[in-house]
């Protein structure tokens, strides 16, 4: 057998505008999605259809208004990403497709992602990574070409493009002059005989991973409503917009409108 590294796939969508970071739909399951959903809401009734039309639409569109969420577990799409480590870490919540609950602890509401996280990646965990402990990384780095700082009050986790005035071009340098230190330090380590699995560790959270993922249509939702708000970070962002881009049509077909996904800010 013969094995080759990964290139950017056909049909990938460029994320982060420096032709290295992307994502692409790697399979969906082979049975219309939309058609799935109505067929699996139906089967309460022990009614089945073959064909999808108008008034299933709409019956997707009563589920979904109503949170009749369910039949939208039973599609799942895998995608490929390859993104900076930071934005692994960010997307690593989203692994969970199929289950969406609420916890209380002595009558508190607990967050959702830390029992996602503790209790259901034995049994829907869909995430995997290159692994650091196996293969030496590739010395492919994130630097941004323009910068942003947070604004002085208001919302913390905000950013905004810095000035004009800033020295944008030499703060890239810097930033990548890090970077390749950082990696040199690492192959020297591997070189004095040191694993991998300990040399990674001086590594710069921007370095690029790849990974496979495979959620459920409810789930991919799920992503776009809390990545497309403009209070998510640029960078996850422009993976949400790629995600998004290679599930329109079926998200159309289920009745599922983008202005509905990313809900206008309150004035």
């Amino acid at each position: 057998m013969t094995l080759s590294q990964i290139a950017m796939p056909e049909g990938a969508v460029e994320t982060l505008g420096d032709r290295t970071g992307f994502v692409a739909l790697v399979d969906r399951m082979q049975v219309d999605p939309a058609l799935k959903v109505v067929n699996s809401a139906r089967i309460s009734y022990d009614k089945r259809k073959q064909a999808y039309d108008e008034k299933d639409k709409k019956l997707c569109r009563f589920l979904w208004e109503h949170g009749h969420t369910s039949p939208y577990r039973h599609s799942f799409y895998t995608f490929h990403w390859k993104a900076p480590l930071f934005v692994f870490r960010q997307a690593f919540k989203y692994q969970v497709g199929s289950g969406w609950r609420e916890y209380a602890v002595d009558g508190n509401e607990v967050s959702l992602e830390v029992f996602d996280v503790l209790f259901d990646t034995d049994k829907g965990c869909s995430w995997n990574e290159i692994s650091g402990r196996y293969v030496q990384w590739t010395p492919e780095f994130y630097v941004p070409s323009l910068f942003r700082g947070n604004p002085p009050h208001g919302n913390k986790q905000a950013s905004l493009d810095l000035p004009a005035s800033f020295d944008h071009a030499r703060e890239h340098e810097l930033m990548l002059e890090e970077c390749r230190e950082a990696f040199r330090r690492y192959e020297e380590r591997i070189g004095r005989g040191v694993a991998k699995e300990i040399a990674r560790m001086c590594l710069p959270q921007n370095l690029y991973s790849q990974a496979y993922w495979t959620v459920s249509l409810q789930g991919v939702i799920h992503f776009l409503e809390q990545r497309l708000e403009p209070d998510a970070q640029w960078e996850i962002r422009r993976y949400a917009e790629a995600v998004y881009a290679l599930v329109a049509d079926d998200l159309e077909r289920v009745g599922v409108r983008r202005d509905e996904i990313v809900k206008p800010r309150n004035p």
